[in-house]
């Protein structure tokens, strides 16, 4: 059946509809789910973030789902191989279809056009037709799976710092040559079935509202055939938007559309064949993708073996061999294992598996090994490998995760009791595994009868890692505390924190607590938080500095000093690279510049493994 045939058959589903039945249809049913025609048999439809993984309901990397991780956007434009691109758009469109969603929000294409950008690593490139390319790629191996995808931010999309307000002055020659080309390739070579714009302004109006930009450019320009979303909580102002082109609001609640927009006909400030376009364009997207009678289940989490290949493949193929100088008269790499009897692997980056930015990107992946444990598992067998972490970067506490946190029944992470009731009382509705201690939940991840008001009780074995200080910090978004052998060390609820700018302006920092502890101990950790009332999504992180001792570059000087080969891993983590806030230095955080001289000077062997997801500085 033709694109048209599938917009006749919704205009004329939609000439059967009521004005608050076609007008609920241009606002979210929840949080992650588009709103369908319930009374004729057509359903609501799941989204999920997002571009490096269709993550389901495990909102922010935490919850219960699970996805394949594929490379971030920045790595993938590094591949230049829109063939392996398409391969992933496939294990995504595949993904998505297991999380119970017929869209998937991405791919992300706008333009790196700050090196300082905190969402750049979720962008392919700074080259725009590199950027077209990969993502009609991406597109088609998606929708190939009856999967739409969202292509954002349309347009401008500069920065994350004060991203609502800012304004993109942009000329027409610039946006036609660069920042709306990786769109164009989206509709014209993807055929992307969806858009979404973009929080910011250009020259001076916001996206959501200007008919040139959806209507004159997108539509009559392109021939764009899908539908456009606002990103999440984005403004839109009611009459200007629906006379623009914007057809839905999310999520949920009406705020420009749904019940604002009925209200805007029935006082005639829109008409309503504006309501019907809408509509009949969002109806025929999804009976294109043969999504109107989908029956609803749970998610699944299928770890897929082909999945893991394509993921792993790109992976490789994105990285970059920058320089590999002679030492002694032959190139440092290849590594001969053969030839080699100690290895020191150093730096923050080399203890943990970081593959992805903050923010919508960030999934729980199937599977996270650091590179001192992929070392550790490929020659630990015939090489002496030594690992010494040389300095701390993170801006806040990381999450405990790992070895270092059991739960009561022996599994790896916390036992997590969800009660219906702000109160810890009766019996939890609920008891899940959460492998690190992020302890937030969206709605979609808590029971039905705990959707309104609940309470958590998340509890483990911690074992210390060194002797020393150990400072316990608390993000949170509802009241929170946590507790270290049965004596409360944050309380975030006694006096909660006014809301900063984590968690999306949701988060507040609860005063640090510092507890000295042995090396090797193992203690009863217990966090708690409730929430009387849930908005979007509630809970906390909860985040332990460990010490690493007045002397680790030292420490890390003497084990490359002794080894064959010193391998360092440095970069950054979602702490800095992340939505919601651009970096403010292309400098690595921390110590690492002079961790790195260091180690190059005791150890010429040296392999310097960078991973950022955005263009750092590199001094040495």
């Amino acid at each position: 059946m033709s694109g048209e045939a599938h917009t006749d058959r919704a205009r004329a589903t939609v000439a059967e509809l009521e004005l608050d039945e076609k007008a609920a249809i241009s606002a979210g049913s929840g949080f992650f789910t588009f709103t369908g025609v319930p009374r004729l048999g057509i359903p609501n439809w799941g989204t999920t973030d997002g571009p490096n993984g269709a993550r389901g309901s495990s909102f922010l990397g935490s919850g219960d789902s699970k996805a394949t991780c594929i490379p971030s956007g920045s790595a993938l434009g590094a591949t230049w191989n829109p063939a392996l691109v398409e391969e992933l758009g496939v294990v995504l469109g595949r993904e998505t279809r297991t999380k119970q969603a017929r869209v998937l929000l991405a791919p992300t294409v706008n333009l790196h056009r700050s090196p300082l950008a905190g969402r750049s690593f979720e962008c392919f490139s700074e080259d725009p037709l590199l950027s077209g390319e990969l993502a009609a790629a991406y597109i088609r191996g998606v929708q190939s799976q009856g999967v739409v995808t969202t292509v954002k931010h349309f347009v401008g999309n500069e920065c994350e710092t004060d991203r609502y307000t800012s304004n993109s002055v942009i000329g027409e020659r610039a946006l036609r040559e660069l920042y709306l080309v990786p769109f164009e390739y989206a509709v014209k070579e993807g055929g992307a079935l969806g858009i979404m714009t973009a929080y910011n302004r250009v020259n001076g109006a916001y996206c959501n509202d200007q008919a040139w930009l959806l209507t004159g450019v997108l539509r009559d320009e392109w021939g764009f055939e899908g539908f456009v979303t606002t990103d999440w909580l984005a403004g839109a102002d009611t009459v200007l938007a629906a006379e623009a082109g914007l057809d839905i609001e999310m999520p949920a609640g009406s705020r420009a559309f749904g019940s604002k927009l009925a209200a805007a006909v029935r006082d005639g400030r829109v008409p309503e064949d504006a309501v019907d376009m809408i509509a009949t364009r969002l109806l025929g997207v999804f009976d294109r993708i043969g999504a109107w009678h989908d029956e609803g289940g749970p998610e699944q989490s299928i770890d897929v073996p082909e999945h893991r290949a394509v993921a792993h493949r790109a992976a490789a193929d994105a990285m970059v061999l920058l320089r590999n100088e002679p030492v002694a008269g032959r190139p440092v790499l290849p590594l001969d294992v053969d030839s080699i009897g100690s290895i020191a692997v150093i730096g923050p980056n080399a203890a943990r598996a970081q593959v992805m930015g903050g923010g919508s990107a960030n999934l729980r992946p199937f599977h996270r090994t650091s590179p001192i444990d992929a070392i550790r598992a490929r020659v630990g067998g015939q090489v002496e490998v030594v690992f010494e972490p040389g300095c701390l970067i993170d801006k806040s506490a990381p999450l405990l995760t790992g070895a270092s946190i059991v739960d009561p029944d022996g599994e790896q992470g916390f036992r997590v009791e969800i009660f219906d009731n702000p109160q810890f009382a009766n019996e939890p509705v609920a008891v899940v595994n959460r492998d690190t201690s992020r302890l937030t939940f969206g709605l979609d991840q808590l029971p039905e009868s705990a959707r309104s008001a609940f309470s958590a009780r998340a509890t483990a074995r911690f074992t210390t890692s060194a002797a020393g200080t150990y400072r316990f910090e608390v993000t949170q978004v509802t009241p929170t505390r946590v507790i270290l052998d049965g004596e409360v060390v944050v309380d975030g609820v006694t006096d909660p924190p006014k809301p900063g700018t984590a968690f999306f302006g949701f988060g507040g920092l609860v005063p640090p607590a510092t507890v000295e502890l042995d090396a090797d101990s193992t203690h009863e950790l217990v966090i708690e938080t409730l929430a009387p009332r849930v908005l979007m999504f509630a809970g906390a992180d909860v985040g332990v500095r460990m010490p690493i001792g007045d002397d680790a570059i030292e420490r890390a000087v003497a084990a490359a000093a002794t080894a064959d080969v010193a391998i360092v891993v440095v970069g950054t983590n979602d702490d800095w690279e992340t939505e919601g806030e651009d970096r403010t230095t292309l400098a690595l955080p921390g110590a690492q510049d002079a961790l790195v001289a260091a180690v190059l000077a005791a150890n010429p062997n040296t392999v310097v493994v960078v991973n950022t997801g955005s263009p750092v500085t590199m001094p040495w």
